[in-house]
């Protein structure tokens, strides 16, 4: 494991967790009131892997200073076994301080009791403790550790003889390995079903024509035939993962052909599933996360700002043992919050709630750094749009010139279009026309060679056009008004604060600004 690996995962532990950390070193070493002071000089035998994790910890980010440091700690090859060790005893704490929090480890430990207790001769004893993982599993729907369960009690009878099992007891068994089978099964072709259908959704978006459309039938059909083949059980029957990937799939797909409200419907429907079962999820919040987002989107769709507090506090008082999900929270939060704001132009009450978090910009970046490069990339985006609402171009130039340098292929081709619409827009407030005149026919080439260009973003570039030749006028606001392009046309718009672009650019008597 690498520096560059370490030294986030050394600063990512709770006080808690490092307390421990010490705690284990410590008796590995067998010097546990040295491990416990970093404050006092250690032996050798404590001297590699304990002063490279004190080392770590003290530079907040990783750099020249940090390698500096290292070379003066470690000189020669010094470095690499206490690089290994550290990783092998950090992870060795991790597990045993996470212990009984996660409910596979619960069964995993378990299941290898059953196995010590029944080599040891212990037969009775060990089933019960299979009953206990089958059970366990069962409760929190874990199919195939119900499978591996069943499997080896009937090992361990097959072991035993068969002793006090009958047939009707062993068909039973079977019976119940096939059906898990059967549901695991049926669960993993659903999650690869509705993420495939979320993959097109980041990558492309809603889609804007009936023919886009129409290419989601595919998997709209495969998912009505997996629910069709399973109807026997009943709508009450069907377990929470099945009816959750349900719904998590319909309100993709609603929010994909641009129902908003058919999706934010669905979403409260999957709302109220989560609310009836808070042990099935609470491990993995994950997607619960994306439920809450979910809504929130769909909220900021349809305009219903005053809605969204509700849902935006929801999200901000998940508590996770997860400590990265634990980190992206507060920015989803505060993404959510500013996004919010900025839409209805409040720019002073979003500044002043973003400056909450930059007391600490180095860190406030830092974390901005560790979200997935789709979120990032749209909160810098959101960066940007409130400081050209404040006024301050020249920094969201800046953060925006941080966006632009990624290549084409790293981003969904709605956030490469939207990034380079506000990259020209920018300009335009800028009164860089020179710049415009050829950056223009270089974003309209890249578009075209990236996909269709969408009724919103041909009207954008027909504005910057018409702003370049002197005929931007105030019909052009009429204009905005009567389009009626799709709900991701207008999204785009709003996103790129067109309509406020075009009242800055514009003067009641239709006359070009500077």
């Amino acid at each position: 494991m690498t520096i560059e690996v370490l030294h986030p995962m050394v600063h990512s532990l709770t006080k808690s967790e490092k307390r421990y950390f010490r705690l284990v070193a410590g008796r590995q070493t067998g010097d546990k009131l040295n491990a416990a002071r970093p404050d006092v000089a250690r032996p050798d035998a404590t001297r590699g892997f304990l002063r490279l994790f004190d080392c770590l910890l003290r530079h907040e980010t990783p750099g020249d200073a940090l390698t500096t440091d290292l070379d003066r700690a470690f000189p020669g090859a010094t470095l690499e076994p206490a690089r290994k060790h550290l990783y092998r005893v950090l992870m060795q704490s991790l597990r045993q301080f996470e212990g009984d929090k996660r409910v596979e480890v619960r069964i995993g430990q378990l299941l290898h009791d059953s196995q010590i207790l029944y080599e040891r001769g212990l037969v009775q004893f060990s089933q019960d403790q299979l009953e206990k993982a089958r059970t366990l599993a069962e409760q929190h729907e874990r199919g195939l550790y119900v499978v591996v369960a069943a499997r080896q009690q009937v090992e361990q009878w097959v072991r035993w003889q068969f002793d006090g099992v009958d047939e009707p007891t062993l068909a039973s068994q079977h019976a119940l390995i096939r059906t898990q089978l059967e549901r695991t099964q049926t669960a993993l072709h659903h999650a690869a079903l509705y993420e495939t259908l979320l993959l097109r959704y980041r990558t492309q978006g809603m889609m804007t024509s009936a023919a886009d459309k129409l290419r989601l039938n595919d998997l709209l059909l495969e998912e009505y035939q997996l629910l069709n083949r399973h109807s026997r059980v009943g709508p009450h029957g069907r377990s929470f993962a099945m009816q959750q990937q349900h719904l998590h799939f319909q309100s993709a797909y609603f929010r994909m052909i641009g129902d908003g409200a058919g999706s934010l419907r669905v979403y409260r429907e999957l709302d109220a599933l989560f609310q009836q079962n808070p042990t099935l999820w609470a491990e993995q919040p994950l997607y619960y996360v994306q439920l809450l987002e979910g809504i929130l989107t769909d909220l900021r769709l349809l305009e219903q700002y005053a809605e969204m507090p509700f849902f935006i506090d929801r999200l901000r008082l998940i508590d996770t043992p997860l400590q990265g999900l634990k980190q992206t929270i507060p920015y989803v939060v505060l993404y959510h919050s500013l996004l919010s704001l900025v839409d209805q132009r409040c720019y002073a009450d979003a500044a002043a709630l973003l400056n909450t978090f930059l007391t600490d910009a180095p860190a406030f970046e830092r974390g901005l750094a560790q979200l997935a490069l789709p979120a990032r990339t749209e909160f810098e985006l959101l960066l940007v749009r409130l400081n050209v609402g404040q006024g301050q171009l020249s920094a969201g130039l800046h953060r925006l010139n941080r966006v632009l340098v990624r290549p084409a292929r790293s981003l969904p081709r709605p956030l490469y279009a939207q990034s380079r619409l506000m990259n020209l827009l920018l300009h335009a407030r800028l009164g860089n026309a020179d710049y415009l005149t050829y950056a223009l026919r270089s974003v309209e080439r890249k578009l075209n060679a990236t996909g269709n260009v969408s009724g919103g973003e041909q009207l954008v570039l027909t504005l910057l056009r018409h702003w370049l030749t002197g005929k931007l006028s105030a019909a052009v606001l009429a204009r905005l008004d009567a389009f009626s392009g799709s709900p991701a046309d207008h999204q785009l718009l709003r996103d790129l604060d067109v309509r406020q672009w075009a009242e800055r650019m514009t003067d009641r008597y239709g006359r070009k600004t500077t």
